[in-house]
């Protein structure tokens, strides 16, 4: 069944670039010169409140105070103080017109302390500012915008500063006071910093209620995408998965549409992971490709890293040539470059397993050596001790014994210098080399694997202890002690079974028996292979091993009879399980 979502996100992914609908009038222009200023395309915001100016209702005082903060604030953003200076002239001058003078005043005297975050001394003046126009007043029995503007630009200080819970009384009064004066268009601003102040301070049920006020109101596609975002957020930390997809889509989507390319980002990478947990692989890999593509479009770092997040999503899907061509392109993009070694490490290695899942395993160990040299080099051990785990597991399957030994060895090396050990990587490199040189008849392995299970009884799951027992067994197998492989595999068949992995179990009882058979012991081999399928739920493929093996103790202990009549229930049972 495909998802409902994906004609959505697939729309999303044909209209990247979003919309550039030219406004009709001052209002839709001020709307588009607020969301590119959101989305820190500063010149495309201050060409939108350029032309808001020249457009229908730009004479309107309101329309163009407002058209004028937005251009003083773009061009002290983008660092140019002299292009705002005039702006904030021209906007002082229309106040005086209007017979604001308080306003202007105020204005006049705090600058650009209005227009971008104040640093620490300006916070202090603006406090204090804040203070004499409550004052006033409330002597006057009056509410002002100006002093909610100095509460906003205080409270983006205080913040920094005090963190959001003293900041949350100066948002509460600022929004207050611009709901009094019927201020729309600041007031959405407004309530979205309180929004986001509720979350930080663990309201999450005003915060929410805030966020959709916002929604319900008008307000730019910036604004909107923002609170979409914050319920998404929400919704995800409360486990209310099928809200926080339907939020964060509405977010993507208006992200978007407004060019707010980090926010949409942000909201596509969300979106990708609660569909990934709702196991909705489509439509996660296609929120991946929305979140890469909006970052490269708006030529932001992240997009590396939500690349690679694209590239192990098609992993867990099994879409492996999907997933090597896009870990591939990243690793030559990145290739040039001495930074993000990690990044392309990462994507190195999801493309070995690829590669290995394609059936190219020397491709896989080029690339599995690569990655274990890049995070060697910036020393995430850790990770190079995997990679070279992975490329001595790959090695051993292909029977380069030295080769995996070596690799073995190298990782085993690097955890045990970790200064951040890792019980696991370190009981996967023991387990791992221990195997390998027991299989070579090198008696030092049972050290290691001993090691691994000392460290699998502190650290580990039944299931590990289960595993490296059966590895002990075949390890003293291998070194001719037939008494006690036979007792480690019949201790992981107990293991294995507490586990409740009986394939495992059964699995191990078989060996065990045919260790008992070639020691002569037919007998006691005879009872543990029918037991290995008598006891538990067998698979037709262990069956079939446990039966061929009893077949062959019966006929060592002259039970012919008995061999016979097994001998024709296996032929019945490779039957079933030809067809």
């Amino acid at each position: 069944m495909t998802s409902p979502l994906i004609p959505r996100l697939s729309a999303l992914l044909e209209a990247a670039g979003g919309t550039t609908v030219p406004a009709v009038d001052a209002e839709g222009w001020l709307d588009l010169a607020y969301e590119g200023a959101y989305g820190e395309r500063y010149r495309s915001a201050a060409e939108a409140a350029e032309a808001g100016l020249r457009s229908p209702g730009g004479e309107d005082p309101e329309n163009r105070l407002m058209l004028l903060r937005i251009l003083a604030g773009v061009h002290e953003m983008r660092g140019d103080s002299a292009a705002a200076a005039g702006y904030i002239a021209q906007r002082l001058s229309l106040l005086r017109e209007l017979g604001r003078f308080r306003q202007a005043r105020v204005e006049d005297d705090l600058g650009a302390m209005l227009l971008r975050e104040p640093d620490r001394v300006e916070g202090e003046i603006l406090s204090r500012v804040a203070e004499d126009l409550r004052a006033e007043d409330r002597s006057a029995g009056r509410v002002t915008v100006e002093l909610a503007d100095v509460l906003s630009s205080l409270a983006v200080r205080r913040l920094q500063d005090a963190g959001p819970e003293p900041t949350l009384p100066l948002v509460q009064e600022a929004c207050t006071i611009l709901t009094t004066l019927d201020r729309p268009e600041a007031l959405a601003g407004a309530r979205m910093f309180l929004a986001h102040t509720l979350l930080l301070t663990g309201e999450t049920d005003q915060a929410l209620s805030t966020a959709e006020l916002v929604l319900a109101a008008p307000a730019n596609r910036a604004v909107h995408g923002a609170m979409a975002m914050l319920q998404a957020t929400i919704h995800h930390h409360e486990d209310r998965n099928r809200e926080a997809i339907d939020s964060a889509l509405r977010s993507v989507e208006l992200y978007a549409a407004a060019r707010v390319r980090k926010g949409a980002a942000s909201a596509a990478a969300l979106l990708a992971g609660l569909t990934g947990e709702e196991d909705d692989g489509e439509a996660s890999v296609l929120a991946w490709r929305v979140a890469v593509a909006q970052a490269e479009l708006g030529e932001f770092r992240e997009s590396r890293l939500l690349s690679l997040a694209l590239g192990q999503q098609l992993l867990e899907l099994d879409d492996y040539p999907e997933a090597e061509k896009v870990l591939d392109a990243l690793s030559v993009r990145l290739g040039g470059s001495e930074e993000d070694r990690s990044t392309r490490a990462r994507a190195l290695m999801g493309l070995g397993h690829a590669v290995t899942h394609m059936n190219r395993p020397l491709e896989a160990m080029a690339h599995w050596n690569e990655a274990a040299e890049l995070f060697e080099e910036i020393a995430e051990t850790d990770e190079a001790a995997r990679a070279h785990l992975a490329a001595g597991a790959l090695a051993a399957s292909l029977e380069r014994l030295d080769v995996a030994r070596r690799h073995y060895e190298r990782g085993l090396k690097l955890v045990e210098h970790s200064e951040d050990l890792d019980p696991q990587v370190l009981l996967q490199a023991l387990h791992s080399l221990g195997h390998l040189l027991t299989r070579t008849e090198d008696h030092t392995g049972i050290d290691h694997l001993n090691r691994a299970l000392a460290l699998a009884r502190e650290h580990g799951t039944t299931w590990q202890r289960a595993d490296i027992t059966d590895s002990l067994a075949r390890g003293w197998t291998a070194l001719g002690e037939g008494t006690k492989a036979v007792a480690a595999g019949l201790e992981a068949a107990d293991l294995f079974t507490e586990a409740g992995d009986e394939d495992g179990a059964g699995d191990a009882e078989v060996f065990a028996a045919k260790v008992l058979l070639e020691m002569g012991r037919a007998d006691e081999a005879e009872t543990i292979f029918r037991m290995s399928t008598d006891e538990r739920e067998a698979s037709p493929a262990l069956m079939a091993e446990a039966l061929e093996g009893q077949i062959e103790a019966l006929m060592r202990q002259g039970k012919a009879e008995a061999a016979a009549d097994l001998r024709r229930k296996l032929t019945r049972l490779k039957r079933r399980m030809r067809s």
